[in-house]
């Protein structure tokens, strides 16, 4: 399973950047996606608006042109909202389900004839424990409701293209180690963690990269629209 090429969308976030050092670490060449291109020792990231399909199609074309067909999705690309229903506005929301559930229907679109070709692939999709239980204004009204449709999104695309050999899955995590995470006040931080069986938290992104490159293995060949909830007991389903 080792040397595949591997997208990662939202690559430079904290999550995503510990995804892509996983896949690296375990032998695979790893390809980031952000709106802003880069390099590091991990690989390059090619400037992409995860919510435009044009510019998802000149990206993915630019990836299959210089590593081959993707045979690994990660969409790991998002953004939060906060409040509730009456505070956030309507163009707030629309952006968010674009780039945390449109982006995910527009990447896998990208790579799922190249899987096909290849006798098959893996698609995993970074989700929330907010898309569990119902989020709050902490995370506000799109963002929960983008991370619920992923879920279901994962569970239609596994039953879709089980056929090809391509197996979906999800990740929900609960609260982790990010700059998201770090600005939040300490009020709220030990309001979150109290949500968690011994208090426990927050999770490291290493720890998730780790658990997303496991569903991604021929290990996890018999796993295919399943959620895995990484959120130290915060909701349990």
């Amino acid at each position: 399973m080792s040397n595949r090429v591997v997208v990662v969308t939202g690559s430079t976030g904290s999550i995503g950047n510990a995804i892509r050092r996983s896949f690296v670490e375990a032998g695979d060449r790893a390809v980031g996606i952000d709106l802003q291109s880069s390099s590091d020792n991990w690989g390059p990231t090619y400037a992409c608006d995860v919510s435009d399909e044009a510019s998802v199609n000149q990206a993915f074309n630019l990836i299959r042109a210089e590593h081959g067909h993707p045979t690994v999705l990660v969409n790991c690309a998002g953004m939060a909202g906060k409040g509730g229903v009456l505070e956030e506005p309507l163009d707030v929301w629309r952006r968010i389900l674009d780039v945390n559930l449109t982006s995910v229907f527009l990447c896998t679109r990208e790579v799922v004839p190249g899987m096909r070709a290849a006798g098959g692939g893996k698609i995993l999709n970074i989700a929330s424990v907010n898309g569990r239980f119902g989020g709050s204004a902490l995370s506000g009204p799109a963002y929960a409701t983008s991370k619920g449709g992923m879920l279901t999104l994962t569970r239609f695309l596994a039953r879709e293209h089980a056929p090809d050999n391509i197996q979906v899955n999800a990740v929900a995590p609960g609260p982790h180690d990010t700059p998201m995470w770090q600005a939040l006040d300490a009020e709220r931080r030990t309001r979150i963690l109290g949500m968690l069986p011994g208090g426990n938290g927050p999770g490291d992104p290493e720890d998730l990269g780790a658990a997303v490159v496991f569903l991604c293995s021929s290990a996890a060949k018999y796993i295919t629209g399943a959620t895995l909830d990484i959120n130290g007991g915060q909701w349990m389903g």
